[in-house]
Formats: C-alpha cells, structure tokens, sequence
C-alpha cells in the first residue's frame, strides 16, 4: 500500500504513471504550434489573425471530438485508445514539418485535433473507476495537472528552441518523434501490466460513498453554467497560451532579447497556481466551485498590469495568469466530471466540459489574434478581464443551481 502523500499501490500507480505520461508527451504535440505560429506566419506571407486559423479550426475539431469521444470511451478499452491517439497525433506533427502551403496545413492540423481529442476523456474514466475516495481523486489529479507545467515546458523547450534555432519546421518534427517513441513504449507496458487490469477497474466501483454525488443529470441548471463558464474559461487559457510567445517576440524585438528563454517562465510559475488550488481544496475552504471561481477572479487583477511593463514583467504576469488557469483546471476538467460518476456519466461530462472549453478556444485563435495586431496588449487585456468576470459569476451561479 502506498502513503498518506501518495496513498496507491503499485498497480494504480503504474496506470497514474500511465496516463500522466501520455497526456504529458501529447502537449508536446499541441503546443508546439504556440511556439512555431510566429515564424510560421511570417514564413507563409500570413497575418496574425490569419495564421489563427491553425488554433481556432483544431479548437472546433477537438470539442466536436471530446463530445463524440465523451460518449464512446464507456464501451472501449481506455488505455488502448488513449495509444491510438498519441501515435495518430505523432504521425500528424510529422506530416506537418513537411507540409508545403497553408491550407494542407489546416487540413492535418484539424486531423491532429481529432486524434488529441482521444486521451482526456478516457482519462477521467480510468481515474473515476480506478481511485476510489475525494482523498485518492485529488491526489491522482493533482499528479495529472502536473502534465499542463511539465507539457508546457517541453513544448516550448524544444518546440521555440527548434523555431528559434533550426526553423519552425523542427518544431513539429521532434515533438513528433519523442510521441512515436511514447506510444510504442506505452503499448508494451499496457501489454504486460495493464492486461486484465481495465476489467478489474471496471468491477471495482470506486468508493462512491466517499464523493459527492450530483442531485441531478447532465442538463441540471447548475452544469449548464459550469458549460458557459467553461467557454469563457477556453478562450482566456487558450489565447493565452497560443498568443504569449507572439506577445513575447514583439516585446523581445524592441528590447533585442531573446523571447524563448522568457516564455519557460509561465509553465514554472503555473506550479504555483497548481498548488494553491490544490491547498485550497485539502483545507476544505471553499467547494470545487467555488475554488475554480476565485482562480479566475484572480486573474482580472493580473490581467491589469500587463500592458505597463517590459519583458521580465509581461512574461511573470501572463505566468501568473496561466497559474490562476491551471489551478482552476482540474476542478474543471476532472474533478467536477467526476461527481457524475454515480451515475455512469464521467466520461459524458468531462467530454462536454472540454468541449466547451475548446469551443471558447476556438474564438481565442482568430478573435484574440485580431484584437491583438489591431489594439495591442491592451486590448486583449480588456477582453479577457471580462471574460474572467463572467466566467467566475457563472461558476459561483453553478453552485447554488445544483439541486
């Protein structure tokens, strides 16, 4: 048996293992495009709200994908698909180092979104059946917010190295070869270890006495505002992410810096947004709600600074952004999902909340771009001060509409 800090024996700390390790290489494979956009526009003759139309078509493509996945990944094999994904997504970044003119580059990087969009939800399925208890579901996805920070930082180590360095296309080419690797390995100890092991997470019902229960379904008032705040959410974390090292660049120009070494900071400071809301939540201060809801209230306030300072400045700021996100995250993404559980329906919910999520995505790609090359800084800020607001309204709301 394990501790009290990681309470799992060796089998459900092997299938953690699993899937934070799969879901961390995937990243790899995702946000390269973050680091490469740039370069990419500039090489194709593209603007920035034109080069957007990479992030805002995969958006549209994963939630259709996480809603059709939400309701597939109950009747498969989890590990097995989760496999599939990753080497489908590897062969994707792989076609599009070598894709020549931007619409075949569209068209692989919407395919690329389809074969991403088969890990997440039947991750929450495996960590619904497999940990049992609030205690054992916050540390296992305390461990699976890890792969935002260590995804992060892979993808913009060796994705904005490769585009600083070599050229953007070496920016999908590596991510895509580390991912081939991944799923060869992951299919050989799915093989040996994980052999029987879906059957028996099947059967063993995790303690649901230990969780909460929703007091009503999938179309209850109260998931129906964690569905518009998670839309608000998509579009404040992805343009973020898809347009800081954009944001970045523009400022290391002027100040001659190098902005890839400035855009490792955010994934750093994200661990910190990591683990206040993970204190937050072993405290019992406030409901998964709750806590989600002043994560993003936080944000307004960082949001205001941005515009006043230099790089050192604007690159901690928007880390303190994305740490605020990612502290909201797993109660968005896994653990608000998982209270339907008790009724057979995590896998449904987590694909409907992560659609949302990449719906609010899919305006952050062009919308957010064409804010940002028309006003600045400024008033992309703006935008996502409101969005912060409305989003955490909401999800208070969401609380009080439960019954």
């Amino acid at each position: 048996m394990g501790s009290e800090a990681f309470p799992f024996d060796r089998r459900r700390a092997g299938t953690l293992a699993f899937c934070v390790i799969l879901y961390t290489v995937l990243y790899t494979c995702r946000l390269n495009l973050s680091a490469a956009l740039h370069a990419l526009a500039a090489d194709q003759g593209l603007s920035l709200a034109a080069a957007g139309i990479l992030p805002t078509a995969y958006a549209v493509v994963y939630a259709c994908g996480q809603m059709v996945n939400g309701a597939i990944v109950d009747r498969v094999n989890p590990y097995r698909y989760m496999i599939a994904g990753l080497a489908g997504s590897a062969l994707c970044n792989l076609a599009m180092s070598y894709a020549q003119g931007f619409a075949a580059m569209a068209v692989i990087w919407t395919v690329n979104a389809v074969f991403q969009s088969m890990l997440w939800t039947p991750i929450v399925r495996i960590v619904a059946d497999t940990f049992t208890g609030e205690r054992e579901r916050d540390v296992a996805n305390a461990a699976l917010a890890l792969t935002l920070i260590a995804g992060h930082l892979l993808a913009w180590a060796i994705s904005g190295f490769m585009a600083e360095r070599f050229g953007w296309r070496l920016s999908f080419r590596a991510p895509a070869l580390l991912a081939a690797a991944t799923a060869c390995a992951a299919g050989i100890y799915a093989r040996r270890e994980l052999r029987g092991g879906h059957r028996a997470a099947q059967n063993a019902k995790a303690g649901e006495a230990g969780c909460a229960r929703p007091s009503s379904g999938l179309l209850s008032a109260g998931f129906l505002l964690v569905l518009g705040a998670c839309v608000l959410y998509g579009f404040i974390r992805d343009g973020v992410v898809t347009w800081t090292p954009s944001v970045l660049a523009d400022i290391g120009r002027e100040q001659a810096l190098s902005s890839a070494a400035f855009s490792l900071i955010l994934p750093m400071v994200n661990f910190l947004g990591v683990l206040a809301g993970l204190f937050m939540r072993r405290r019992g201060a406030a409901p998964r709600r709750i806590v989600a809801a002043m994560m993003l209230s936080a944000l307004v306030c960082c949001a205001a600074l941005l515009p006043a300072g230099g790089m050192l400045a604007v690159a901690l700021l928007l880390g303190c952004v994305c740490a605020a996100m990612y502290g909201a995250n797993p109660m968005l993404t896994a653990l608000i999902p998982m209270e339907y559980s008790a009724i057979g329906r995590s896998g449904m919910a987590a694909g409907l909340v992560d659609a949302c999520i990449y719906l609010g995505s899919a305006l952050a790609g062009v919308l957010a771009g064409g804010v940002y090359e028309s006003g600045g800084l400024g008033a992309l800020c703006v935008i996502w001060m409101a969005a912060c607001a409305a989003s955490a309204g909401m999800m208070l709301l969401s609380g009080r509409k439960r019954a």
